[in-house]
């Protein structure tokens, strides 16, 4: 009974290690609302997480264009202190995969979706270099 336990407790450790080997673990990128006009370079295969001021009450929401890169989530967060709250903002959140070398450009433009698109709509750009 002994080398039976003995055994599995080898073969778990064993699976363990080669589980853990093979993990390099996932890199993330960052960007936010400072980071507007901003240039980076970003490993290939890494997440691009961006995240932007967002107030969906007044009407106003980022139209954001990924340059090329795929879009893996995109989602707006309520700040939790004012949930509830009328007129209260949060952020909206991108998940982007750098999957492909190259330089892209990923843009977004703060406006009213029914409203046509002016030169003082507020917009965000930042030109990233996956290598």
């Amino acid at each position: 009974m002994k080398k039976l336990f003995m055994g599995i407790l080898a073969l778990s450790v064993l699976l363990a290690a080669i589980s853990v080997a093979g993990c390099t673990g996932t890199c993330y990128t960052m960007f936010y609302d400072d980071d507007n006009g901003s240039e980076r370079e970003v490993k290939e295969n890494c997440i691009i997480i961006i995240e932007l001021s967002e107030n969906p009450t007044t009407g106003y929401t980022w139209e954001m264009d990924t340059g090329g890169l795929t879009l893996i989530n995109d989602e707006y967060i309520q700040d939790k202190n004012t949930e509830g709250m009328t007129g209260a903002g949060g952020i909206h959140k991108w998940e982007i995969s750098a999957d492909k070398k190259g330089e892209f450009t990923i843009k977004g433009i703060y406006k009213r979706s029914w409203e046509e698109t002016t030169p003082d709509d507020k917009t965000w750009t930042s030109l990233v270099n996956v290598v």
